[in-house]
């Protein structure tokens, strides 16, 4: 039967050695120096207990201490010694009940066969008491939106401190209690028993693999770069702990906890016959299992959907309850991400204001070529790339590089940590949750690759070199201004070889620069839509106005955000054709008919000699916008996005040249077009802006 509290309290008063001097009281020394008994602690409640294993915590006041302790008393598991013990004259047996042949019985050992482990925190604190206290559990459907949206802030936020892993890492603390060290800042660790182990049968044996490596947190982090460390922890951790207490490889498991009770990488090593809290699916991962979808994905924890166990009373859950993650979650009522179709737009209005900057301010010293324009063009780069390569992921990067504009200061005059925690408090402020984790998270890696902190995936590898081609051709651009002949492209063909565009085997194997140069003029003849501004404000006098990729590129981060991978291509593509036959407006005296077969033939004779998979991916997306399909979600957002930047950027030119309300007729113009939940929201509150602005002024 399960001891009653106060009989555990006392087993262990009992059993501790009756030593001179108790309970240290100072708080500038720890207790756990003099502890003799404990006649110092006063119970005060029970804060959690498991019934299955035989485990009760509690609180408890601490003589002159102004700071409660916790106390977590477990019954450990029987051993042979101490059955034999119990099977004594030692033993006081008190009859239950008796029937027929059953009989059940209390039994009171001696003492030395009586144990109860005992773990102690003080001083606790605040965290600690959430940590142990029942509550509610919630089981938590994690994507990677809502790790970089809600998780990974709070964990910023709220993490407990590590200086104990740390104190351990450092030899400081618990030196005796070392199973194995590996020593390799990199790929080594230390193998220590846990606390939950009592050490005396291996039937329940638990203990943990601590990295050295510091600032891996969880799961989450690990990608291809970490498996020498892993397999490391697999096999060395077996070898150890087969030496030490006989147990084969296959008689023990080895996983990691999401979420960890703490934010250092840390693996459980037990026995098969132990199962401990945290082994579950809930909240267990394999080892071998992680190790294989690594393997398979070098950057798979980044990109899964991870399950885990929150409960009430944590601060995480409330910042899930927060974020609306527990409310029923009915079907989109239109075509678009749910979260911009439930309350204020104000947020995301004026963040869409933000990128604005974005298409006017040059990206470097240098450079002519605005942070807008360089994304753009960074992004059809990535989707000139081979076939099996994750584009979307590729082409979230290439825009999200454009935030570097974002803040008071950009990423010239500042380290990139600080630009990086600039940009995420900007998002965090102005998006729905997701979006802003997307967005938060894919800036975060940009920043990553810009500064070589690669993970090993392909991905990464491909960007580094599209970010590289970038900066190769804006200076080439540059000096072909000041009078470098522009048939001199030798460099950017290498370049291009290097990073495997397509057509670099003919290139690097055969000396054919055919399919290479194809592809490069393809890029020179669409990089004129950097330069080219749109008709509609030339023709208003607007002055210094957006460019065509401008325009598109954040068209492309709104379809991003809002209908995801689909309709930010489509935004991205949708006036490439430009590039050949100008900015056709209704004032051009251009049929609506002949303004369409203009464009499908230039975008024809723009990708023709491209391979087919890139055809297919501009040209596709394209003839998307242009058909308006029914049923194709992708391209009618588009639609409305493509409006609602011309009147977006209207209002941001009224505001800013201080010339009355001189751009209506845009307004005009699409009073009645707009067809999806979000844009139709955002409309209405530019026009309540803009109303209350002009009445102000």
């Amino acid at each position: 039967k399960l001891i009653l509290l106060d009989s555990l309290l006392q087993e262990i008063m009992a059993n501790q050695p009756k030593l001179a001097g108790g309970v240290n009281g100072s708080d500038s020394e720890s207790i756990h120096t003099s502890i003799a008994d404990l006649s110092k602690f006063t119970f005060m409640k029970v804060l959690s207990e498991d019934t299955d294993r035989k485990v009760v915590t509690v609180q408890a006041s601490v003589s002159n201490s102004p700071h409660p302790a916790i106390l977590t008393l477990e019954k450990p598991p029987f051993t042979s010694p101490a059955c034999q013990g119990i099977l004594s004259g030692d033993t006081v047996a008190a009859q239950q009940f008796s029937n027929d042949i059953y009989g059940q019985y209390s039994l009171q050992p001696a003492p030395l066969h009586n144990t109860v482990k005992c773990n102690i925190i003080h001083p606790a604190t605040e965290k600690h008491m959430e940590k142990y206290l029942s509550s509610p559990p919630h089981l938590i459907v994690e994507t990677p939106d809502l790790y970089w949206g809600v998780t990974r802030p709070h964990l910023e936020q709220e993490q407990f401190s590590l200086q104990w892993v740390y104190n351990v890492l450092d030899h400081k603390k618990e030196v005796e209690r070392i199973i194995y060290e590996d020593p390799d800042p990199v790929t080594g660790f230390i193998l220590a028993p846990d606390f939950k182990w009592s050490g005396q049968s291996v039937s329940d044996l638990y203990c943990l693999a601590i990295v050295h490596s510091r600032g891996i947190r969880s799961l989450r982090d690990l990608t291809s770069q970490h498996l020498d460390l892993l397999r490391n922890i697999q096999k060395s951790s077996a070898l150890a702990v087969k030496e030490k207490y006989g147990l084969e490889m296959s008689q023990i498991r080895a996983y990691l906890h999401y979420q960890p009770s703490y934010y250092h990488l840390h693996v459980h090593i037990t026995s098969l016959q132990f199962s401990p809290p945290g082994s579950g699916c809930e909240k267990g991962h394999l080892l071998e299992t992680v190790i294989a979808n690594i393997e398979m994905d070098s950057v798979y924890y980044q990109k899964a959907t991870l399950p885990f166990v929150v409960r009430e009373k944590e601060n995480l859950y409330k910042k899930f309850m927060d974020d609306g993650y527990f409310k029923e979650k009915d079907e989109p009522v239109d075509l678009c991400s749910r979260e911009f179709e439930l309350g204020s737009c104000s947020g995301s209005l004026k963040f869409w204001e933000m990128l604005g900057r974005a298409k006017h301010e040059p990206c470097g010293e240098f450079w002519e070529t605005t942070y807008g324009e360089s994304a753009w063009r960074l992004a059809i780069m990535c989707l000139s790339l081979g076939d099996g390569v994750d584009k979307g992921r590729l082409v979230g990067l290439a825009l999200s590089s454009s935030l570097t504009s974002m803040g008071s200061i950009n990423d010239e005059n500042t380290e990139w940590g600080e630009k990086v925690a600039e940009v995420g408090r900007v998002v965090k402020a102005h998006l729905p949750t997701k979006s802003a984790g997307l967005l938060y998270g894919l800036f975060e890696e940009h920043a990553r690759v810009r500064r070589g902190k690669l993970d090993g995936s392909r991905e990464h590898q491909l960007y580094r070199g599209v970010l590289e081609m970038e900066e190769i051709m804006l200076r080439w651009e540059e000096e072909v201004k000041e009078g470098r002949p522009a048939s001199e492209v030798k460099e950017l063909l290498s370049k291009m070889s290097r990073v495997k565009f397509p057509g670099w085997e003919q290139f690097s194997l055969l000396s054919d620069p055919t399919p290479l140069t194809k592809l490069l003029q393809f890029w020179l003849n669409i990089s004129r839509l950097q330069k080219l501004r749109r008709t509609g404000w030339v023709r208003c006098g607007v002055r210094e106005p957006e460019t065509v990729a401008g325009h598109m590129f954040r068209m492309g981060v709104m379809g991003l955000l809002v209908g995801g991978e689909e309709a930010a291509v489509i935004s991205l593509c949708h006036d490439m054709a430009e590039c050949i036959i100008g900015d056709i407006t209704p004032h051009c005296k251009v049929t609506q008919e002949e303004k369409e077969v203009k464009e499908d033939n230039a975008f024809k004779g723009l990708v023709k000699e491209l391979p087919g998979h890139i055809v297919r991916e501009l040209y596709g997306s394209f003839r998307r916008y242009e058909e308006q399909r029914e049923g194709d979600n992708a391209a009618k957002l588009v639609k409305d996005l493509d409006k609602f930047d011309m009147i977006l950027q209207a209002w941001e030119y009224e505001k800013r040249d201080k010339k009355g309300a001189y751009l209506q007729q845009f307004f005009e113009s699409t009073s009645t077009v707009f067809k999806t939940i979000p844009v139709k929201k955002w409309r209405l509150e530019l026009l309540s802006s803009r109303e209350k602005h002009f009445a102000e002024a």
